[in-house]
């Protein structure tokens, strides 16, 4: 992954002039995508803002442009009931009904004498239903700098971005 300007590529390539029609949510997932990335580091901030007692100062800077390709459930499988991924993490989205998206923010976490900043990758399990697109299950794994290996794949279906992805969605429904 090339760097441009000490902002990762994938994350550079996000567009915020995509176009937006007010009062629908997509059903097409790469456009819900291409207007979610741009408004979910506010959401996420806010959310962390809110939801620590013991205030730590993070904030995600940027989310990266999505990808759609679903990850191989393993050899020669297609769709098994349920996959795992390193560590044992089951995920279960492996119908084809759920969606697949991966994408990436760029945070910042503030000590008392340095700001670090680090990469987090999402792998986002979203499903369509009548009401719109929802939240299945979310993974997310941490990339420190200076060539550090990320850290496993966690469930990240409770943390402080997929609680902000849930608002998003939520107020894309009524949004009018």
């Amino acid at each position: 992954m090339g760097v441009r300007a000490g902002i990762p590529e994938a994350i550079a390539q996000v567009s915020p002039s995509t176009p937006r029609v007010r009062g629908v949510c997509p059903a097409d997932l790469d456009l819900l995508m291409s207007q979610l990335l741009p408004d979910l580091p506010g959401y996420v901030n806010r959310t962390i803002q809110r939801s620590s007692q013991d205030y730590v100062p993070r904030f995600v800077i940027l989310a990266g442009r999505p990808e759609f390709q679903p990850l191989p459930q393993g050899p020669g499988v297609n769709h098994p009931p349920v996959s795992r991924l390193p560590g044992d993490l089951e995920i279960s989205g492996s119908d084809p009904a759920i969606a697949q998206v991966f994408f990436t923010t760029l945070e910042r976490h503030y000590t008392a004498t340095q700001s670090v900043e680090y990469q987090q990758y999402h792998w986002l399990f979203l499903s369509q239903t009548d009401e719109g697109w929802r939240v299945n299950q979310m993974f997310s794994r941490t990339a420190y700098p200076e060539g550090a290996i990320p850290t496993p794949p966690r469930d990240s279906s409770d943390s402080e971005m997929a609680q902000a992805v849930r608002l998003w969605l939520r107020d894309c429904r009524y949004r009018g």
